[in-house]
């Protein structure tokens, strides 16, 4: 097959999103900003905000551009990222997360740029309706990537765009930097003075209305009423505006009760945190696609999780996980209880998850499709 000069050479890409702190889309950025094949692609990095991120990049090799923006209205900077665009000579804006497209939709067209592409990370739970409006007035070319399909469903019914301008990308881990560590795994449970007998699960995420983390909290003394003399230590690790609400709950749980919840804070090692566990639970109101459950399968635990879009897709109830319904403290609080009483079960569980992730959701599949999709923009 006849193949223009342009499609041989190197493809400019700048990733772009609204702030780099180690969160979900984040994460995927990164991903995408270091495993791309530098043989064929040149990737630089663009954010309205930094973060801790911005340093792992550039250890990376990386080059990353940060604007500094402080607030809505803080529309002069956008200015210098068309100029620096425009200096990049990019190829392919490739944004992340509402307010980076909106920012860098009119700063590629101004910067010449021909080829945009934006991924939509969440199945949002909220009603907003003017980014719905935005989306379907303003994304007038460029394909649409979805990191589950139940995003794009949402996305397709809420904006009225096409589902032929739709793609969807399973978001990707690096399972083996998840496999459980036996070492990591002793040396936490002993810094947490977990007991032998003691199950701990585990819970990683923003602590806010998004990941039900109220819902969570509302099961445990339901959970503690059936567990006979089975003992869970729930350990949760985050940040977010629900923290005071949480170690309030600490404070004044019942010191006889056979629930133990316990706060680690914002964690750094989530590996670590997955290795220490013997399950995950993900009582989420809304994902797009649920990192951290693919995380935890591969690194060998069960997942409980709600059955809404994202979720389902990569915890298969009965197989890899149980998912339950949202807003639904009671039958969170049966479920745990049942695999916590049921090693053989989570063992089982555990080990179908492992290999689901291998399968479908490794790190190397989802930059094989970006990659794929980055050459069909430049020879459309």
């Amino acid at each position: 097959m006849w193949v223009s000069a342009r499609e041989c050479r190197v493809i400019r890409v700048c990733q772009m999103i609204t702030e780099l702190r180690p969160a979900g889309a984040e994460r995927v950025l990164f991903e995408l900003a270091t495993r791309l094949d530098r043989s064929q692609f040149h990737v630089c990095v663009a954010a309205l905000r930094g973060g801790p991120m911005v340093g792992m990049l550039r250890t990376a090799g990386v080059n990353v551009f940060v604007l500094g923006v402080r607030g809505k209205w803080d529309v002069l900077k956008l200015a210098g990222l068309q100029h620096w665009l425009h200096a990049q000579r990019i190829d392919v804006l490739h944004t992340h997360l509402f307010h980076a497209d909106l920012a860098g939709r009119p700063a590629a067209n101004l910067a010449g740029i021909r080829h945009i592409v934006h991924t939509v990370h969440v199945a949002e739970g909220r009603w907003k309706p003017w980014r719905y409006t935005y989306d379907r007035l303003c994304m007038r070319r460029g394909p649409i990537v979805c990191v589950s399909q139940g995003v794009a469903d949402h996305h397709i019914l809420h904006t009225g765009i096409g589902a032929a301008r739709h793609v969807v990308i399973h978001n990707g881990i690096d399972a083996a930097a998840y496999a459980r560590d036996d070492a990591k795994r002793q040396q936490l449970r002993r810094q947490w003075e977990i007991a032998q007998d003691e199950v701990v699960a585990v819970w990683a995420g923003r602590l806010n209305q998004q990941k039900g983390l109220d819902v969570l909290l509302a099961a445990v003394p339901l959970l503690a009423a059936q567990l006979g003399n089975h003992r869970l230590r729930l350990v949760l690790g985050g940040e977010g505006p629900w923290r005071d609400m949480l170690e309030n709950f600490i404070r004044h749980q019942p010191s006889s009760s056979q629930v133990r919840v316990q706060y680690s804070g914002f964690v750094q090692d989530t590996a670590g945190l997955y290795s220490a566990g013997d399950l995950l639970v993900m009582p989420s109101r809304w994902e797009g696609f649920g990192l951290a459950a693919a995380e935890a399968m591969a690194a060998g635990l069960p997942v409980v999780a709600t059955d809404i879009d994202g979720l389902r897709e990569v915890v298969v109830a009965d197989e890899t996980g149980m998912l339950i319904p949202p807003e639904n403290p009671a039958a969170f609080a049966d479920v745990v209880g049942r695999l916590v009483k049921d090693a053989d079960a989570r063992i089982r569980l555990g080990q179908a998850g492992m290999q689901r992730v291998r399968e479908h959701f490794t790190v190397q599949r989802m930059v094989r499709e970006h990659e794929a999709l980055y050459r069909q923009m430049m020879a459309d």
